[in-house]
């Protein structure tokens, strides 16, 4: 659920934080390489869990995608938050091919 006071991707994600966090898991040392940002920049992520916040996306710059966070131009992290819309784009995407392509055996 994307946090209120935080802009909102548009349009929103169609695979939910869990769909994407597990496609990601699934995929070897739990990480996509082949993505690229809206702005065209090779990327990885990475599906990470932590005893302190559970369940988050590692990206570049240390920057983290959590659950609350998912449908934001920005996370939670700080005043401003940390910019994730650009790479949340990319793995949605992703996610909604792989997605097909399972449902599609």
């Amino acid at each position: 659920m994307p946090h209120d006071n935080r802009p909102l991707m548009q349009p929103q994600p169609v695979c939910n934080f869990d769909q994407a966090f597990e496609a990601i898991s699934s995929q070897p040392q739990k990480r996509i390489t082949e993505l690229k940002s809206t702005g065209g920049v090779n990327f990885i992520a990475e599906a990470k869990t932590s005893p302190d916040v559970g369940k988050f996306i590692l990206l570049p710059h240390d920057n983290r995608i959590y659950p609350c966070c998912w449908g934001n131009t920005n996370n939670h992290m700080g005043k401003e938050g940390q910019r994730i819309g650009q790479y949340a784009r990319p793995i949605d995407e992703w996610c909604q091919k792989l997605l097909k392509q399972k449902s599609e055996l």
